[in-house]
């Protein structure tokens, strides 16, 4: 045996949660969450092995020790489980307009007799939760096909304006060949991040904790430095 397969034969194995969350993780082992988990470990003498679950078990999973790894949670959202530092990727909820448009979200006030869509129940934030409840300018959109909704309520001009979350309206754009210059970012609420939470039975739990905080920042600097 060569002297880098002895290498390989010596790397510890992690069991990583792998749900069907696209565009941030996906069945196949692309999106973000992959990306970032397999840049961080990347020489530390680990070896990923992404196992397909749904995400609810894999909560419970990660609890008994059955698995090491669930990426896109909430820092400190599961009990019996260990975070690091470094998040490991961000969801950020915008408004998008016809790409003509020259309106710009500059807090509750600019919304003033702006004709805009959300998505029933969400809160973005709880002044802007405050503001859209029984407004005659939006509309809540509840149920299935939320995007093609608002966007075609877009096209027919009965909105004005949408929010939706910035990766997952590219993927779908991309998913349905349109162009994503035919939309306008027109400004964006505050990012929220999401994080590895790593099993706290796992007996080298606090080492895979230094390696993800290292590991993560170090990444996600050299991908979306703005956020820093």
């Amino acid at each position: 045996m060569t002297s880098d397969g002895k290498a390989e034969d010596r790397k510890k194995v992690l069991s990583v949660a792998l749900f069907d969350g696209c565009p941030f993780i996906c069945l196949d082992e692309s999106g973000p969450f992959v990306d970032g988990l397999k840049a961080a470990f990347a020489g530390a003498g680990y070896e990923l092995q992404f196992k397909q679950i749904p995400f609810a078990r894999a909560v419970t999973d990660l609890q008994t020790g059955h698995l090491d790894i669930l990426p896109g949670v909430l820092k400190d959202g599961i009990d019996g489980a260990v975070f690091p530092n470094s998040w490991l990727y961000f969801t950020r909820m915008c408004f998008f307009s016809d790409s003509g448009d020259s309106w710009e979200w500059r807090g509750v006030a600019s919304l003033k007799d702006r004709l805009i869509a959300v998505e029933k129940g969400i809160v973005h934030t709880p002044e802007f939760f405050d503001y859209v409840q029984n407004r005659k300018n939006v509309t809540h959109l509840s149920g299935n096909d939320i995007l093609f909704r608002q966007l075609r309520m877009l096209k027919l001009s009965r909105i004005q304006s949408f929010t939706a979350e910035q990766t997952v309206l590219a993927h779908y754009l991309e998913q349905k060949g349109i162009a994503a210059d035919s939309l306008k970012n027109a400004g964006c609420f505050e990012p929220e991040f999401e994080y590895v939470a790593i099993s706290a039975t796992h007996p080298e739990a606090a080492e895979i904790r230094k390696i993800l905080t290292v590991g993560l920042a170090d990444y996600n600097r050299s991908v979306v430095p703005g956020l820093f």
